[in-house]
């Protein structure tokens, strides 16, 4: 005999983890769904490719703390201007955007009320607000995406680097990873970093300036950047600063799932 649902273990954050009964028993509890999503690509020769690790980790600790589950890791994003560098691996933008249409759709089947997608990439970003869009007008549900990092206060970040820039292939992907995963990261085989100018104008991943006004341009990072693909200093990069900014970033996107889930985002759809 199967045991009562009130019995089910239920203090398993991941839901890769749970049985089908224990994912149901979740639901009529009222709990989230968290589905994080990430990137596999270049962060400089210093270290290691697959960023996603950092938002998987993150949901989880959220998770933790609010008793929410944690759906699977999407470990590729749209990464298009990193794609020259060996282990950036990219999806076309309209796969993503069925991939991502297809999880959602399927946790709001099994009745989860409230879903938040936690997007540790900033090149996801476009195609995630078209989706949920549509997801509204779809399914009548407000599901909100938050970057998990970007929830650390900008104050915050600069005084955790006393002020210093930190930018792709720098010090803060390097930081977080010595703190989550020792040992994969080495500083002494960081290269030569900064930003270019594209023809005399300048530049960054979004186009160029030209006098004073910005112009769209499809660059990719090796336009703008030394082979290194580092556009900031990753020396600056420490296991206790990665710590510091993990734990804070944690702390505020707690706060933000106890909100979410004191509201109700069922909406009419269309």
């Amino acid at each position: 005999m199967g045991r009562k649902e009130s019995e089910l273990q239920m203090d398993k954050v991941r839901s890769a983890e749970m049985s089908w009964r224990e994912v149901e028993a979740a639901v009529r509890a009222g709990k989230a769904a968290i589905f994080p999503i990430g990137s596999t690509e270049e962060h400089g020769p210093h270290s290691p490719t697959g960023d996603y690790m950092v938002t998987d980790e993150i949901a989880a600790r959220v998770a933790s703390q609010t008793g929410d589950v944690v759906f699977p890791c999407l470990p590729f994003g749209y990464s298009e201007y990193f794609r020259h560098y060996p282990g950036t691996i990219t999806l076309q933008h309209d796969t993503l955007f069925r991939l991502l249409e297809d999880v959602i759709s399927g946790l709001i089947s099994h009745g989860f009320r409230h879903i938040v997608l936690f997007n540790g990439h900033g090149g996801n970003q476009p195609i995630v607000s078209v989706l949920l869009r549509k997801i509204r007008r779809d399914h009548g549900l407000l599901v909100p995406a938050v970057s998990p990092l970007g929830f650390a206060k900008p104050e915050f970040k600069r005084e955790v680097y006393a002020g210093a820039k930190v930018e792709h292939g720098g010090a803060g992907m390097a930081a977080y990873m010595m703190y989550l995963r020792p040992g994969t990261v080495d500083l002494s085989l960081a290269e030569d970093w900064g930003k270019k100018d594209f023809h005399g104008l300048p530049a960054d991943l979004s186009g160029v300036v030209f006098d004073g006004s910005q112009v769209s341009l499809s660059l990719n990072m090796e336009d703008i950047t030394p082979p290194s693909g580092s556009l900031s200093d990753p020396r600056l990069a420490t296991a206790e600063r990665g710590e510091r900014i993990i734990q804070h970033t944690v702390e505020r996107l707690v706060r933000f799932m106890q909100w979410f889930k004191g509201i109700d985002p069922r909406i009419q759809p269309g």
